[in-house]
């Protein structure tokens, strides 16, 4: 590894550490609260109420919580999957319907207890968490490099990707390198922020 890459992974684990402190800082009402609010701008986008396949993350205590986003798009008839982990330990799509029991599993994130894969994995609309973001859609996550290679994985049969976080969690700027996959938009408790670079940029509303 070189300076320059070595530079590059010190400064994102740096903030890293930075931005999970002031995650856990955040109140249990206050992220409550935070929730529904971005459970509203959500489920306000376009790309959600006409979305027919979803993947969505089922939240950590300390993230952004997904359940009602989910339950809204179970409401609406959408096919709902999450993240899973593999034989290989990556992460794959499994589907996700009312009532199935989930456990927490590797690194204590809820998966359901009976998995089914999703096939075809084609998904209008992506939703991610993060443990920070800048307003243009870079992504840091924990360092395991797990989210950029199933969104890789996905390519453009991942249709719309949105990141979800706090207010809190938005940084200026951030490293960003080859392997890191952005989003085509961040939602927040207070708003959209678009990607300036995305495609998917004229779709997303504010």
């Amino acid at each position: 590894m070189n300076s320059s890459s070595g530079d590059h992974r010190e400064a994102k684990a740096a903030l890293r550490v930075a931005m999970l402190a002031r995650r856990a800082a955040v109140a249990p009402d206050i992220l409550r609260a935070a929730s529904d609010r971005v459970l509203a701008q959500v489920t306000a986008l376009p790309e959600f109420k006409g979305a027919r396949t979803l993947l969505i993350y089922l939240a950590l205590p300390q993230e952004v919580q997904t359940n009602r986003i989910i339950e809204r798009a179970w409401q609406a008839g959408v096919q709902v999957a999450v993240p899973a982990a593999r034989l290989d330990g990556e992460y794959s799509p499994v589907w996700l319907k009312p009532g199935d029991a989930v456990a927490a599993a590797r690194f204590r994130v809820p998966e359901p207890v009976v998995q089914v894969p999703a096939k075809p994995d084609r998904f209008d609309l992506v939703v991610v968490p993060g443990v920070a973001f800048t307003a243009e859609g870079a992504r840091l996550g924990h360092g395991k490099g797990f989210y950029d290679r199933l969104l890789a994985r996905l390519g453009r049969r991942g249709r719309c990707k949105l990141g979800l976080c706090l207010e809190a969690q938005l940084v200026l700027a951030m490293p960003v390198s080859d392997q890191d996959v952005g989003m085509d938009g961040v939602v927040t408790e207070a708003r959209v922020y678009r990607s300036r670079v995305s495609d998917s940029e004229e779709r997303l509303a504010k």
